[in-house]
């Protein structure tokens, strides 16, 4: 009887069913289709501080529905890959799409990520090489995956050259997952290199050295964000992001010991992602919005994660809770933008 009556609850108050995989899909597609009712953030254009790859695109983009969709299917195929990441390293116990979903829905619910930012693309980059990194795990001998792990940002830092911030953060990922040598780390290095000798060579031949001293110029360059000119609904949905993942991350150190070793490293570095995204949100104000969307990496697999293997009613109602007020925030936001 106490069987019986302990699985009707766990029925009850489970998060990851099909009803709720649909709901917050549609959620996801409802800010899209808002944002691009009202324009928000279109037309999109370049800075002076930003990359010129970055900038050319700017200038090519076709029509506002075409850019909706390419900002749409980037988000798409973020969340694929993340979803991808998690089901191949094993980060959560049970099979769940939560982490696919929660991407897409704190990217698709922050309006100040539509339709496309110089991140955008950013984010591929990074999560594969997060799938690198993590597949080096006490792989001494790895230095190809340190090679292509540090291509991968090389590459994304060609469109926004802040992401460069995380190689030290994977060269710490590396040391605590004992793959970091000396031969790691110079495979590290030329990755940076084969990027950049290319750079090197097309500004030689168009003798125009703009491609290295202008984004390398911003990278350096440190404005902290001005946290009471955020205003209220801004800051209250990055507090709520910043808010799951701290109680996820808590949950993942008390209870450390139900998961294998491997994964425990794992979610660690998610958790020290996380913190180091965030911080480096307060630090370039003036590439926040990017910083924000590397975030929403760690963050959905962290809180996926929580929602996963917590169950009761707080919980659940914790989790509907957050998704209506993602939505809501944004519809207000919206209006405001209106």
């Amino acid at each position: 009887m106490a069987r019986e009556t302990t699985s009707y609850y766990g029925r009850r108050y489970t998060i990851a069913t099909p009803m709720t995989h649909l709901y917050m899909l549609c959620a996801c597609i409802f800010c899209w289709i808002a944002g691009y009712v009202d324009s928000v953030g279109y037309p999109v254009y370049g800075e002076v501080t930003a990359p010129p790859l970055w900038n050319a695109l700017c200038r090519v983009l076709p029509g506002k529905l075409f850019t909706y969709l390419i900002g749409f299917l980037l988000m798409a195929g973020g969340a694929f890959l993340v979803h991808r990441a998690n089901y191949a390293l094993m980060l959560i116990r049970e099979k769940t799409l939560l982490p696919f979903l929660f991407y897409a829905l704190l990217t698709s619910s922050n309006p100040d990520l539509f339709p496309l930012k110089s991140a955008s693309v950013g984010v591929f980059c990074l999560i594969l090489a997060l799938y690198q990194l993590f597949t080096s795990y006490h792989a001494p001998e790895a230095a190809d995956k340190a090679y292509n792990a540090s291509l991968m940002i090389s590459v994304g830092s060609l469109l926004w050259i802040h992401i460069l911030w995380f190689f030290p953060l994977f060269w710490l990922g590396m040391y605590n997952f004992r793959a970091l040598n000396i031969r790691t780390f110079a495979a590290s290095l030329f990755g940076i290199l084969t990027v950049y000798w290319f750079v090197l060579g097309w500004c030689v031949w168009e003798r125009d050295f703009t491609a290295f001293a202008v984004p390398f110029a911003s990278l350096l360059k440190i404005r902290l964000l001005a946290v009471p000119e955020m205003g209220i609904i801004d800051g209250a949905q990055i507090a709520w992001v910043a808010g799951l993942t701290v109680i996820a991350s808590v949950n993942i150190v008390t209870h450390e010991y139900e998961d294998s070793l491997r994964t425990r490293q794992f979610l660690s570095f998610l958790i020290t992602m996380a913190v180091w995204s965030f911080g480096l949100f307060f630090i370039y104000g003036q590439s926040s919005e990017e910083f924000l969307e590397m975030a929403c990496v760690p963050a959905s697999i962290l809180i996926a994660h929580f929602f996963t293997v917590n169950r009761g009613k707080y919980i659940f109602g914790l989790f509907h809770v957050s998704v209506a007020l993602f939505i809501a925030l944004l519809v207000i936001r919206i209006w405001n933008f209106l």
